[in-house]
């Protein structure tokens, strides 16, 4: 996959996303620019969770690159009680938003707990995903809508979809 001149633009690391790519990423270390990414643009619009941004945002990001990588909801053990989502490809779990829990790092290969799969969605879908979870914080928190507008230029989304007002029934 390539990225139009514009959305390489906004990658500051530019020729470490090609080479990464060009090589088929497999190993959680080559995806770490990329989880860094999502974690730190879902940390502009939500501060202590947002584990379905994030993850979209990441997967949109592989799945543009050309990668396998899907969109995974289950849970982790640390809050079994809540649903939480992470981005899978091939074997290599990627959760960009593991420090929500207690003494968790999003960018370590390791972590405490485990991890309970119960559905999944293909990467493709994530540019709606992401949308609309962008969309809904648009919505609610105007505080937040300087970083969502940062997030939408950094991922290439429309930002004229993330600002229309939230109907009830809402279509890809």
């Amino acid at each position: 996959m390539t990225f139009s001149p514009a959305a390489k633009a906004r990658h500051e690391d530019e020729d470490e996303m090609n080479a990464l790519y060009a090589r088929r990423a497999s190993t959680f270390d080559d995806f770490l620019p990329a989880l860094e990414r999502a974690h730190a643009s879902a940390r502009l619009v939500i501060p202590n969770t947002g584990c379905q941004l994030a993850a979209s945002l990441l997967a949109l990001e592989l799945d543009r690159a050309g990668l396998p990588a899907e969109y995974v909801c289950g849970h982790y053990s640390a809050a079994p009680e809540q649903k939480h989502w992470w981005v899978q490809v091939n074997s290599v779990l990627l959760d960009p938003s593991r420090d929500q829990f207690d003494d968790e790092d999003p960018l370590s290969e390791s972590y405490g707990g485990e991890y309970s799969r119960s559905c999944s969605k293909p990467a493709s879908e994530m540019e709606h995903e992401a949308t609309m979870h962008l969309q809904l914080h648009w919505s609610f928190n105007r505080r937040a809508r300087p970083a969502i507008k940062a997030v939408v230029t950094l991922y290439g989304l429309d930002l004229a979809k993330v600002e229309e007002p939230m109907g009830p029934l809402s279509a890809p």
